[in-house]
């Protein structure tokens, strides 16, 4: 997967999408389908009890093999810091770049890990065997999150986020499924464009290139599975909920950028990151089956 996720940075003339052009009846058929082959060789079989993907099991268990470290500096009680409190000293920007990946996925490791508690308890009957992929790919995210932290010293521990938040993400899941789609849609669109710039700013490790691969590896594992969530969210969804998520997204933005400040020092203010999402999504490549289309609707 390393090897995938080099090719996936070098991309010499990326496509985009726009996440929230209504499909035809035929597009969505077409996406659906082939979203559920793609599973299938990306993920392999899915054991629910167990919250695993075979196929994420034996990455990480290739990563385990072949250990990476990163012997520069880093700020570790700056990280702690700053990730666990509201300390806003001056840190490197190695250090401020693992803050605002561990930042960047901590509100939704908790909202994940109740729903899979839920779905784990009451059986998952009736679903969509593609969102229990969603959800699954989800947890492996904050697994992905740790390694990329370990990787360069740090030991990542995710604490449940405030009480403001967790009563947030609660009344989230208890909302109607479209509803709750509609809102998931927003933030799986921000968090595209998100950790494609986290992707981007692996150039700070570049004095170690072994270090700076395997974190692109990392952070390109998140990208990829965030951009395909989009492009299902998109296909399942009608013309109403896509205006409504297309219109939840200043408000998103402004939420994880209260939360993400680090954002902002690495060189993304919400101005920048509302630019981002007007000029549309970047597709990873290898992702043919999804039609770029128009930017319409603005």
């Amino acid at each position: 997967m390393e090897n995938r996720a080099t090719a996936v940075s070098r991309d010499p003339a990326p496509r985009r999408f726009d996440p929230f052009r209504v499909l035809t009846a035929e597009e969505r058929s077409h996406h659906l389908d082939a979203y559920a082959r793609f599973l299938e060789e990306r993920n392999g079989a899915l054991d629910l009890p167990g919250r695993t993907l075979a196929r994420r099991e034996s990455y990480f268990a290739d990563l385990a093999e072949k250990p990476v470290v990163w012997e520069g500096f880093i700020d570790r009680e700056g990280f702690y810091a700053r990730f666990y409190g509201r300390d806003a000293r001056w840190v490197d920007p190695q250090t401020l770049w693992l803050v605002a990946i561990a930042k960047a996925n901590q509100g939704e490791s908790y909202g994940v890990e109740q729903e899979l508690k839920r779905l784990i308890a009451r059986g998952s009957e009736g679903m969509d065997g593609r969102m229990l992929h969603v959800f699954l790919e989800e947890q492996y995210h904050g697994r992905i999150l740790v390694e990329a932290c370990r990787t360069c010293g740090i030991q990542l521990r995710f604490e449940p986020p405030s009480w403001q938040a967790r009563l947030v993400i609660a009344s989230v899941y208890h909302l109607p499924e479209r509803m709750r789609f509609t809102l998931i849609l927003a933030g799986e669109v921000l968090g595209t464009t998100i950790f494609k710039l986290l992707v981007d700013n692996c150039h700070l490790f570049s004095s170690e290139p072994p270090v700076e691969q395997r974190l692109r590896s990392l952070l390109s594992e998140i990208w990829f599975d965030e951009a395909l969530h989009v492009a299902y969210l998109r296909a399942l969804l009608g013309p109403l909920a896509l205006r409504t998520a297309r219109s939840l997204l200043p408000l998103v933005v402004r939420n994880v950028m209260a939360d993400v400040p680090q954002l902002s020092e690495l060189g993304c203010d919400q101005a920048e990151l509302m630019a981002r999402l007007r000029d549309g999504l970047e597709l990873p490549p290898g992702l043919d089956w999804i039609e770029t289309g128009s930017q319409g609707g603005r």
